[in-house]
């Protein structure tokens, strides 16, 4: 899209177009924060879903933790907003609590051991307390976002009258709408005294961890945590068999991967119209203006037995400790629409390599293998007209993953997206769409 070339030749569309991916980027500077071991970018796509979340440190019990996530928000960004904003508080008042209380002020489901250190007896971090905290801190955030609809409206059947329903709506817009929109998260928790890390994720954002294996120059990564969508056969089945036989042909629609042939999470947060009976749908997020119509349609038409999404996490554990410091462990959380482009790329590459290939499956790079051949490759600022350089993110490896994936992927489409942004109505908006992209990066 960009080339070393237009250096020699002045070209103002060129200029427009390096104004236009800088202002729909979000990333941060090395120069300005005082944290270096982080990077995080975001390519806002239109309307912008994408959140993400990076909490400073804190103290508890002389431990130190911080928590980053990302968020991809569907049908609206109100939910990916609302965790963005809150979810990290959550999780940190409720680690207060939870590890710093007496017996008397503990659930029964988390372990006590005695501390020597006094006649308190106190809840210690080991792997399976604070995985069972985030699992259940993760339910309980969902459920507070259902409750609050309840609370508004607890018997939705009786809103016989459509103005009084439109009421309640208009009273109770960001409340109706944050259950209404749903959100995936991908998030780690770290442990930055101990070098201990637990990885939380709903619904198909991702955390994939890379090193580089001793006496090798290229890196090996791995993808964390699993995926919750209908394309997985683990969760195809799960979901299938919480309900009747007789619904499967409408719960995977003309044979599709997407819950009524729309939503492809089987695990999110909000998404309340495939977790509550179709009353709640009918009087209160009908409402809500969305591009997903098709949802409320299906839903209405589907819904007998929900629910059909869970906010239930997975939760995973990694000993950090266990890499070394030439090994380069570099963490990368992003949501999926990197993934799809890592994928576009793959294909493309091997398209153009299928004699060397010779049909071996095995030989085709997946997302995850391209997204970690990329991660230490740079942005090349020559292929910018000098005169922005200067404000590109310097040493920014987030912002360098998007770009060389946006080009690499998707040049010709990448170029046309910024025309568009410059010159509205020219062209196609819905054909020139990009998802949203966002990539946090962690050297732990």
């Amino acid at each position: 899209m960009f080339t070393p070339q237009s250096q020699n030749c002045p070209d103002p569309v060129l200029e427009q177009l390096a104004r236009s991916l800088i202002i729909k980027c979000t990333f941060s500077d090395s120069n300005t924060r005082n944290d270096t071991r982080y990077a995080y970018a975001q390519f806002r796509g239109t309307p912008n879903e994408d959140r993400f979340a990076i909490s400073e440190d804190w103290e508890l019990n002389k431990h130190t933790w911080q928590f980053l996530a990302v968020f991809d928000g569907h049908g609206g960004p109100n939910t990916a907003e609302y965790l963005a904003k809150h979810f990290a508080s959550h999780l940190r008042r409720s680690m207060d609590f939870y590890f710093s209380s007496s017996l008397e002020s503990t659930t029964s489901t988390v372990l006590q051991s005695h501390s020597a250190a006094n006649d308190n007896l106190v809840i210690e971090f080991t792997q399976d307390n604070v995985s069972e905290l985030i699992k259940r801190e993760v339910r309980g955030f969902d459920e507070e976002l259902g409750n609050a609809i309840k609370a508004i409206c607890p018997n939705p059947e009786r809103l016989h009258d459509d103005t009084e329903a439109w009421m309640l709506y208009e009273a109770h817009k960001e409340v109706i709408a944050r259950a209404r929109c749903g959100s995936t998260m991908a998030g780690i928790l770290i442990d930055k005294t101990e070098h201990r890390m637990w990885v939380c994720c709903v619904g198909d954002s991702s955390v994939v961890l890379s090193t580089k294996p001793s006496g090798s120059d290229r890196r090996k990564t791995n993808l964390l945590n699993k995926h919750h969508t209908g394309f997985s056969p683990q969760e195809y089945y799960r979901v299938s068999m919480e309900h009747p036989s007789r619904e499967w042909n409408t719960i995977w629609l003309d044979g599709e991967e997407r819950i009524f042939g729309t939503l492809s999470m089987t695990r999110a947060f909000g998404d309340f119209m495939f977790k509550f009976p179709t009353s709640f749908t009918t009087a209160l997020f009908s409402k809500f203006p969305s591009t997903a119509m098709k949802s409320v349609e299906r839903v209405l038409s589907y819904n007998h037995t929900p629910p059909y999404v869970i906010p239930d996490p997975f939760v995973g554990f990694v000993d950090l400790t266990t890499f070394t410091e030439d090994e380069d462990p570099i963490l990368v959380l992003y949501t999926d629409g990197l993934e799809a482009l890592a994928n576009r790329l793959s294909i493309a590459r091997n398209n153009g390599a299928s004699d060397a290939t010779n049909g071996n499956a095995d030989a085709v790079p997946n997302a995850v293998d391209i997204i970690g051949a990329l991660i230490d490759q740079p942005f090349d600022p020559t292929a910018f007209p000098s005169r922005y350089t200067n404000i590109l993110p310097r040493n920014n490896t987030a912002f360098n993953l998007i770009y060389n994936l946006l080009n690499g992927a998707i040049p010709t489409k990448l170029r046309a997206h910024l025309e568009f942004e410059i010159k509205r109505n020219t062209f196609d908006e819905e054909e020139l769409y990009i998802d949203d992209v966002t990539v946090i990066m962690v050297r732990p």
